[in-house]
Order: structure tokens, then sequence, then C-alpha cells
């Protein structure tokens, strides 16, 4: 079965000399990884995050990775808190002006995460559901106000944990469960609810997404185990020392990775020629296809399409 492995082999000779990127999530983790891929090809690169000091980071090392071919490439951080609607139409507005009539080539969201569990609301107007706000409204807000304003030129790719041709619809009257019998489930409970909405959503927006901007592509990746740092943003420090001894072993499994070996796989679905026709626009970490789900291509699709799309627009 192929593997990031494949991926990386594919990506050995590409060239992304005159492509642009951009990576929001990129401060660390998988999106980190993404954006040095990226540069590492040779294309431009936006780092799109909360943590100055970490985004900053990447961008030292995306311009430490080109080397000598930096000169004339655009590697630049751009600092927003993407649960706040108002931030997302900013940071579409500041993409949009900095990369000029040229516009960019790949748009990659790794933001949000796993669910927590929780039911809280944002702190900014209009509100939101804080998880849903980051990990679904965001990532659609980005792709959908890029592609409509013409700056997106070619793919959004999406991290996050597709349902796939076999998976169930999303809730799509209440897309961020703020119903009774989802807000007081017992956490765990919740959590799952959470993770089947997100997979669920995610696949709609991708499926739609082709409907409404025909000469773009979308693709939605489950990227399975990928060790990273971002436990350390959820989970309770007394656990970490766990996390962080077996989370290596697990990533060196057969259905593991480390962030920069996962990374591979994004940057050849989005950006390598030979990725194309493959039907990897939904696959897995071994870039097996999962398939697109029926429902999404219908009304309830379309419905979750129309209400993220009020949304960003309100």
């Amino acid at each position: 079965m192929p593997s990031s492995t494949d991926a990386a082999n594919h990506n050995a000779r590409l060239n992304l000399s005159g492509k642009t990127a951009a990576v929001a999530g990129g401060t660390q983790g998988i999106g980190a990884a993404v954006g040095l891929r990226f540069a590492q090809a040779g294309a431009s690169v936006f780092i799109i995050g909360r943590n100055e000091q970490l985004g900053q980071d990447v961008v030292k090392r995306c311009r430490a990775e080109a080397g000598r071919n930096a000169d004339g490439r655009t590697f630049e951080f751009i600092k927003a808190d993407l649960s706040s609607v108002n931030e997302v139409k900013r940071v579409a507005g500041e993409i949009k002006a900095k990369a000029g009539s040229n516009g960019i080539d790949y748009l990659v969201t790794t933001q949000g995460g796993p669910p927590a569990g929780k039911y809280e609301l944002t702190a900014s107007t209009p509100a939101h559901d804080a998880h849903f706000a980051v990990q679904t409204l965001s990532r659609f807000g980005l792709a959908y106000l890029l592609a409509q304003s013409g700056t997106l030129k070619d793919t959004w790719l999406s991290v996050c944990a597709p349902g796939g041709a076999q998976g169930p619809p999303a809730d799509a009257d209440d897309i961020e469960l703020e119903k009774p019998e989802h807000r007081n489930r017992w956490m765990l409970g919740r959590i799952m609810g959470q993770g089947k909405q997100d997979g669920a959503l995610g696949d709609a927006m991708a499926v739609q997404f082709t409907k409404h901007f025909p000469n773009l592509r979308s693709a939605h990746l489950f990227p399975g185990y990928v060790f990273t740092n971002a436990p350390a943003n959820i989970l309770p420090s007394f656990i970490l020392p766990l996390v962080n001894l077996g989370g290596p072993l697990l990533a060196r499994m057969p259905f593991g990775n480390l962030a920069h070996q996962y990374a591979e796989v994004p940057v050849y679905v989005a950006a390598n020629p030979l990725a194309r026709g493959q039907g990897l626009e939904f696959c897995n970490e071994r870039m097996k296809p999962l398939g697109s789900p029926k429902w999404a291509e219908g009304e309830v699709g379309a419905k979750v399409w129309e209400r993220l799309r009020r949304m960003i627009e309100e």
C-alpha cells in the first residue's frame, strides 16, 4: 500500500518555483511541516496562526530551507485568531493584497485539531461554538473568500478526518451541535459527536466547493496518527510525559507518521501533477482513496454550504 514514503519519492524532484502556498494552522505540527515542505520545493509561503513567536520561527525555517533560492520569494507570517469571522475576512483580504494579481496556488487548512468535548462560545461577535468556529467555519471562510475573490488559483486542501464514501451525513440543521441532546452529553460522547460532525462537514465543504468553483480543486485528507506537539494545547500537564514517551513510538508504526513525513502527502496531493486523476482528493495517510459521500452532493451538502456562507457573509 502507498505511504508517505511513496509521496516523498514522487516529490523528490517537485519544482514549485513561481507558486505560492498559504497554510492556516501553520505555526506548529502538520501545518508547519507542510509549509516547510512547500518552501523546500521552491514555493513562496504564507504562514497563518495565532502565535507570533512560533509563526516567525516557521518563516525563518522556510527561508533557511530555500537557501540561495530565497531571492524573489515571499515567506511571511500572518497573525490571526481564526475563531473570529472578522479575522477570517481580514486574513483573506490581506492574502489577496499581498499576493497581488498572481494570487496563491494552494490553500492548506490544518487549524483546529481534535475536539475537546466542550461547548463554549467565542468572545467575538457574532459568537459561535469555539471548536466549530476554528475547525469548520474558518476553513470554509478562508477557502470561500479566497476563491470568490479570484485569489486562489488551483487547490484548497484541508487536513481533517473525512467520513469518506461510507460516512454518515452531517447534521445540517444543527451544524454547531447546539441542541440540548448534543450540549448535555457527557464529555466522551460529545467528543465522538464533534469528531463525526467535523468529518462530515469537511466532506460537504470539499464536495460543494468544486460545485461552486468548478475551475478549482478541493481535497479532504485524513492524516491518521501524526505525532506533533499539539497535545500540549489540550491535554493536562500530568499526561504529557506519557504522550511524549509513547507518541514517537506510535509514529513509527505502520499507521503512524512524524509531521515532516506526513507533510509529503498533502504537498503531493495538492501540488504534484502525478497525483491528478488518482482519486486522492479524499484519502487517508496511506494514500488510500476513501471516496466522497453521495449525500454531500445533494440537499444536505447544499444546506451545509449555504449556512456556512451566510455565517461568513453576515
